[in-house]
């Protein structure tokens, strides 16, 4: 086991139990902390993993309102956003999921579509959150969301794929990348599923969906994107 601490960034009211167990599987010791936190030292970190939640607040990346984002937590995003660039400047390792990846995106100076359904419209041809007869959304593999991965990429080289069949539970995407950063995946409609990043980093990688869930269910390449992370915290 890996004596190095890794945290794990939720909302307030989440536990991040998922993200945790497949944090262990891994070999780590990941240990839980949001907005509250007064002081962080980040001198004894040694990977730093931002979690799925709810919407990013359109103020974070300079945009107005809208009546397509759903409650926000702008401390969190205030939090995660200073966490990920001191991260950068540390050269701590970092994994970011699904609205991790949004919010590492607007934090770096990129933008964000604030519905893809309605961003899309009659482009929309692959299912980005879908709900089951019980009003629940779907948290396994989608075999219509195929992502398609860039060639010589770190995304690649850990999954050894350029397909790959995921889950995904989102309306917010990337719109505009920010400039720290490179977009190595995509769907077929567009949408953007992976970053990477531009500056020297041990590992630095942010993807759209949400490999915690289906660790037992992709033949492994969830559980190699952990393993990868987890290689490079010990390392």
């Amino acid at each position: 086991m890996s004596t190095r601490r890794v945290v794990l960034t939720t909302s307030v009211d989440e536990r991040g139990a998922e993200y945790l167990d497949a944090l262990r599987e891994a070999g780590l010791e990941p240990e839980r902390i949001d907005a509250h936190v007064v002081d962080l030292p980040l001198a004894d970190i040694g990977g730093v993993v931002l979690a799925g939640g709810i919407d990013v607040d359109p103020a974070t990346y300079g945009a107005p309102g809208t009546p397509f984002i759903g409650p926000t937590e702008p401390e969190r995003d205030l939090f995660e956003a200073l966490l990920l660039k001191t991260a950068r400047d540390e050269g701590i390792p970092t994994l970011c999921i699904c609205r991790g990846l949004q919010l590492a995106n607007a934090a770096f100076g990129g933008t964000l579509i604030d519905d893809v359904p309605h961003a899309l419209g009659a482009k929309a041809t692959v299912p980005h959150s879908v709900e089951g007869p019980d009003g629940k959304v779907e948290r396994g593999l989608l075999d219509a969301h195929l992502v398609r991965i860039d060639p010589d990429t770190l995304l690649e080289r850990i999954v050894g794929t350029r397909v790959l069949v995921t889950g995904s539970r989102h309306h917010q995407a990337v719109d505009r990348c920010a400039p720290d950063l490179q977009i190595v995946a995509k769907t077929d409609d567009g949408i953007v599923e992976a970053l990477e990043a531009r500056f020297p980093s041990p590992f630095w990688l942010a993807v759209q969906w949400h490999p915690e869930s289906t660790r037992t269910l992709d033949n492994g390449a969830s559980r190699k994107l952990f393993a990868a992370f987890a290689d490079a915290v010990r390392g």
